[in-house]
Protein backbone atom coordinates (compact mmCIF):
# COMPACT_ATOMS: atom_id res chain seq x y z
CA UNK A 1 0.00 0.00 0.00
CA UNK A 2 3.15 2.41 0.74
CA UNK A 3 3.74 2.09 -2.99
CA UNK A 4 0.13 3.38 -3.91
CA UNK A 5 -0.18 6.29 -1.58
CA UNK A 6 3.61 7.52 -2.86
CA UNK A 7 1.83 7.04 -6.46
CA UNK A 8 -1.02 8.48 -5.41
CA UNK A 9 0.65 11.60 -3.05
CA UNK A 10 3.00 11.84 -6.80
CA UNK A 11 0.05 12.34 -9.13
CA UNK A 12 -1.87 14.65 -6.99
CA UNK A 13 1.45 16.50 -6.91
CA UNK A 14 1.72 16.88 -10.31
CA UNK A 15 -1.57 17.50 -11.28
CA UNK A 16 -1.77 20.37 -9.03
CA UNK A 17 2.00 21.40 -10.76
CA UNK A 18 0.30 21.30 -14.31
CA UNK A 19 -2.66 22.76 -12.54
CA UNK A 20 -0.94 25.98 -11.62
CA UNK A 21 0.99 26.26 -15.14
CA UNK A 22 -2.33 26.01 -16.93
CA UNK A 23 -3.34 29.11 -14.21
CA UNK A 24 -0.22 30.74 -15.20
CA UNK A 25 -0.68 30.23 -19.08
CA UNK A 26 -4.09 31.62 -18.34
CA UNK A 27 -3.30 34.69 -16.65
CA UNK A 28 -0.80 35.28 -19.36
CA UNK A 29 -3.63 34.23 -21.82
CA UNK A 30 -5.28 37.19 -20.30
CA UNK A 31 -2.93 39.57 -19.82
CA UNK A 32 -1.85 39.35 -23.58
CA UNK A 33 -5.08 39.79 -24.00
CA UNK A 34 -6.05 43.00 -22.49
CA UNK A 35 -2.73 44.35 -23.49
CA UNK A 36 -3.88 43.69 -27.13
CA UNK A 37 -7.17 45.65 -26.38
CA UNK A 38 -5.88 48.51 -24.76
CA UNK A 39 -3.38 48.75 -27.88
CA UNK A 40 -6.02 48.66 -30.58
CA UNK A 41 -8.00 51.20 -28.47
CA UNK A 42 -4.95 53.53 -28.29
CA UNK A 43 -4.68 52.96 -31.83
CA UNK A 44 -8.01 53.40 -32.55
CA UNK A 45 -7.99 56.69 -31.22
CA UNK A 46 -4.92 57.69 -32.49
CA UNK A 47 -6.15 57.16 -35.85
CA UNK A 48 -9.57 59.03 -34.89
CA UNK A 49 -7.60 61.95 -33.81
CA UNK A 50 -5.25 62.01 -37.01
CA UNK A 51 -8.75 62.44 -39.31
CA UNK A 52 -9.83 65.08 -37.28
CA UNK A 53 -7.04 66.79 -37.62
CA UNK A 54 -7.14 66.81 -40.99
CA UNK A 55 -11.11 67.63 -41.28
CA UNK A 56 -9.63 70.87 -38.73
CA UNK A 57 -7.44 71.72 -41.11
CA UNK A 58 -9.60 71.78 -44.01
CA UNK A 59 -12.53 73.48 -42.55
CA UNK A 60 -9.97 76.46 -41.95
CA UNK A 61 -8.67 76.40 -45.43
CA UNK A 62 -12.34 76.76 -46.28
CA UNK A 63 -12.60 79.42 -43.97
CA UNK A 64 -10.12 81.77 -45.23
CA UNK A 65 -11.62 80.77 -48.22
CA UNK A 66 -15.06 81.94 -47.59
CA UNK A 67 -13.63 84.88 -45.34
CA UNK A 68 -12.05 86.38 -49.04
CA UNK A 69 -15.49 85.63 -51.09
CA UNK A 70 -17.17 87.79 -48.51
CA UNK A 71 -15.22 90.42 -48.50
CA UNK A 72 -14.56 90.29 -52.37
CA UNK A 73 -18.99 90.38 -52.36
CA UNK A 74 -19.05 93.51 -49.79
CA UNK A 75 -16.77 95.60 -51.99
CA UNK A 76 -19.19 94.46 -54.92
CA UNK A 77 -21.76 95.71 -53.24
CA UNK A 78 -20.42 98.60 -51.08
CA UNK A 79 -19.23 99.49 -55.39
CA UNK A 80 -22.77 99.40 -56.96
CA UNK A 81 -24.84 101.30 -54.25
CA UNK A 82 -25.17 103.91 -56.27
CA UNK A 83 -28.85 104.26 -57.73
CA UNK A 84 -28.18 105.55 -61.04
CA UNK A 85 -24.70 102.97 -61.13
CA UNK A 86 -27.14 99.89 -60.15
CA UNK A 87 -29.80 100.72 -62.96
CA UNK A 88 -27.11 101.07 -65.75
CA UNK A 89 -25.67 97.52 -64.72
CA UNK A 90 -28.99 95.82 -64.68
CA UNK A 91 -30.21 97.10 -67.86
CA UNK A 92 -27.40 96.35 -69.59
CA UNK A 93 -27.17 92.35 -67.89
CA UNK A 94 -30.96 92.32 -68.58
CA UNK A 95 -31.38 94.34 -72.14
CA UNK A 96 -33.84 96.32 -70.76
CA UNK A 97 -34.98 99.67 -72.43
CA UNK A 98 -36.98 102.30 -70.75
CA UNK A 99 -40.51 102.87 -72.58
CA UNK A 100 -39.78 105.38 -75.32
CA UNK A 101 -36.49 104.07 -75.89
CA UNK A 102 -35.71 101.40 -79.02
CA UNK A 103 -33.34 99.05 -78.91
CA UNK A 104 -31.00 98.33 -81.85
CA UNK A 105 -29.14 95.14 -82.66
CA UNK A 106 -26.31 95.30 -85.09
CA UNK A 107 -26.14 91.95 -86.97
CA UNK A 108 -22.80 91.21 -88.67
CA UNK A 109 -22.92 88.96 -92.32
CA UNK A 110 -21.31 86.20 -92.98
CA UNK A 111 -19.42 86.64 -96.56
Amino acid sequence: MRGWAKAAARARSLLGHLRGRRRRWLALGCAVALLGTVAAVFISRQVSMASMRREIARLKTDQVEAAAHQKELRSDLASTKDPKTLEDEIRQKLGLVKPGEEKAFFVEESP
